[in-house]
């Protein structure tokens, strides 16, 4: 996953807050040649963070699907409507949904 300098030093504070709770030779982000960083998948949300996260916004009967890189796919309910959402497991936000029924 490519991230912004904005976001690296993000990932980097978190890294001092962490501190102790990481190997010294943990590296939380790798630079690439382009300028662009990689972020340790480690530091991604886990399956239940992920279902916390989504439950916070609403929303019940969380199923989670594979995730792919960065993002895993969720069909959850909200109501009586079941939706399928686009959830990014490293910056712990939806980025989209879409009404299945």
């Amino acid at each position: 996953m490519r991230i912004s300098l904005k976001s690296m030093a993000c990932v980097a504070a978190l890294g001092l807050a962490l501190g102790s709770t990481l190997p010294a030779n943990a590296a939380l982000f790798q630079r690439h040649s382009d300028g662009s960083f990689t972020i340790d998948p480690l530091l991604c949300m886990t399956d239940y963070q992920v279902r916390q996260a989504v439950a916070a916004e609403g929303f019940t009967h969380i199923l989670l699907n594979a995730p792919i890189e960065t993002q895993i796919q969720v069909k959850a309910t909200k109501g009586r409507t079941v939706y399928l959402i686009d959830f990014n497991r490293c910056a712990g936000h939806i980025d989209g949904i879409q009404r299945l029924r």
